[in-house]
């Protein structure tokens, strides 16, 4: 089933877009909002991907499994759309959950930028950077 195999492509594609995002990083204070949607960005996009490749994958076993696990020696065949119902029920249960967790308020992901006094950088009159850290 080529339909099926093209919803993994699909899913392991925003599996590589997510590692994108865990790179991309914005050095600006001024930014915190844009920060802020890449990283409610990143947990949207794993999870959406990994469930869409977790989803297929489960629903073709399951397919298996219904045709060899037959007591009866009719032939049963599920067909491709049933199982795009049970990819689509899956994933709307992830969106739902991640659309529960993004607007409840409490639970939000948001960027805040802090001083680090115990570790500091401190600049030589040569220009040369000492960092001050422990290891």
């Amino acid at each position: 089933s080529p339909n099926l195999n093209y919803l993994i492509i699909a899913g392991s594609v925003l599996l590589y877009t997510c590692v994108y995002s865990y790179v991309y990083s914005v050095n600006s204070f001024d930014r915190q909002d844009l920060e802020t949607f890449i990283c409610n960005f990143r947990i949207w996009v794993f999870s959406l991907g990994y469930t869409l490749c977790f989803a297929v994958i489960l629903s073709k076993t399951w397919r298996i499994y219904y045709i060899f696990n037959n007591p009866t020696a009719k032939k049963k065949a599920i067909k491709d759309w049933i199982l795009l119902i049970v990819i689509l029920i899956v994933v709307t249960i992830d969106l739902l959950i991640l659309l529960i967790g993004t607007s409840i308020q409490d639970s939000r992901l948001t960027t805040v930028d802090t001083i680090d006094i115990e570790h500091e950088i401190t600049i030589t009159s040569d220009g040369i950077t000492n960092e001050n850290h422990v290891f």
